[in-house]
């Protein structure tokens, strides 16, 4: 069932000149348990026999290499897209099936990354990884790197859930902050493990070499400051007006050791865009139905989403428009069929109408805007419950 239209909104929104901070966390991470992906695209299947093949994930990102000899005979490979929970991790998980199978001989998986992945970092922070049917995930090890196909590449002997994990990131990697707003940034990578192990590839040390906007040291009032803080994390500090170059770049150089090689500088980079005479509106729909009673459990829908509404030109414009897809959560064994395509109810599209009326205190403290939104065509969950039924919400 799919519905077109618009919808209206009233929201009161407050001026206020409180910074925008991300809270400080550990600085230093390491594999653990966490649960496992959901299905988060469309599966992919191949039959492979013993004379060897090949198969793609869906979205073209993981390649399985079977080399002759590999099964002894004929089988049913596919590769399912989940969600990624691995720490640091980057994009999509993929479990491959059968869970458990072991080969031969070592199956190559390749695994394709794009410049969109890596934008201002390097790809020498990239790594693979795996999780177990506990939920545990490791590191693999001799994972070849070429930069200029763009892919990792790694010889494995059974399968699992992979997935491309980043070995250091900067915290957010992308913001907005308002003119003279301040916002935290904050460099989280891998501590190092046992001594054999590859993963002290990227390890910081106590010294940040340095922190920069748009490449200049520290940063300046045009383009906004950048102090230093404890736990490799430091202090962004927006201009007083929209500069010409927005978003502005700030990375922060490091030095890192990698084993059995020289020390060397990485760079990390998040974007930041600053607004001026705007405003961002955050929405939030959640849905409860059902009960422990009633045929079909407790089910609750979430769904998620902001726009930023601008003043800085002639007439006010809606910019930044960030659509999530909805959630859901219930106590049966029920399936999402179309997990990315769920739009849920706050997808919005644009903007019709915009009015606003100015504050007049102390009876109207705030100024109130009226907001008429395009909204996306809504893509409701379907479900297929455990016993293989289809249902459309």
């Amino acid at each position: 069932m799919k519905i077109s239209g618009c919808i209206i909104i009233f929201l009161w929104i407050s001026i206020s000149a409180s910074a925008q901070n991300i809270a400080v966390t550990d600085s230093l991470i390491k594999f653990g348990v966490t649960a496992k992906g959901k299905p988060a695209g469309e599966k992919a299947e191949n039959k492979i026999d013993k004379d060897g093949g090949s198969i793609t994930s869906s979205d073209g990102k993981i390649k399985l290499i079977f080399p002759e000899g590999a099964l002894s005979k004929k089988t049913t490979i596919s590769i399912q897209p989940t969600t990624n929970f691995a720490p640091n991790g980057n994009g999509k998980a993929y479990q491959m099936e059968p869970s458990g199978i072991i080969f031969n001989r070592p199956v190559q998986l390749i695994f394709s990354y794009n410049e969109t992945e890596t934008e201002g970092n390097s790809p020498l922070l990239l790594g693979m990884a795996m999780q177990d049917e506990k939920g545990k995930w490791s590191s693999l090890k001799k994972v070849l790197l070429d930069s200029v196909s763009k892919t990792l590449t790694v010889n494995i002997e059974h399968f699992s859930a992979y997935v491309n994990f980043s070995l250091a990131k900067i915290y957010p990697s992308s913001a907005r902050v308002k003119v003279n707003g301040s916002l935290r940034l904050n460099i989280i990578a891998f501590e190092p493990l046992e001594a054999d192990d590859e993963l002290t590839l990227l390890t910081p040390t106590q010294q940040i070499l340095k922190w920069s906007v748009n490449a200049i040291d520290k940063g300046n009032s045009t383009v906004g400051l950048i102090s230093a803080s404890e736990n490799t994390t430091a202090i962004y500090q927006a201009p007083a007006q929209v500069p010409v170059q927005n978003p502005v770049a700030v990375s922060v150089e490091g030095i890192y050791s990698k084993k059995h090689l020289n020390k060397y500088v990485i760079r990390l980079l998040s974007n930041i865009t600053i607004y001026g005479d705007a405003w961002e509106v955050k929405m939030t729909s959640v849905i409860k139905s059902g009960g422990k009673g009633v045929w079909g459990g407790i089910r609750t829908t979430t769904d998620d989403g902001s726009f930023t509404v601008s003043l800085d030109k002639k007439e006010p414009a809606v910019i930044n428009i960030i659509n999530n897809l909805e959630k859901m959560k219930d106590d049966c064994k029920n399936i999402l069929l179309n997990p990315t395509t769920c739009t849920g109810l706050l997808h919005v599209a644009g903007i019709k109408q915009i009015k606003i009326t100015p504050a007049n205190p102390p009876g109207e403290p705030t100024p109130l805007w009226k907001f008429r939104l395009c909204h996306i065509q809504w893509n409701f969950p379907g479900l297929s419950l455990a016993a293989g039924l289809p249902i459309i919400l």
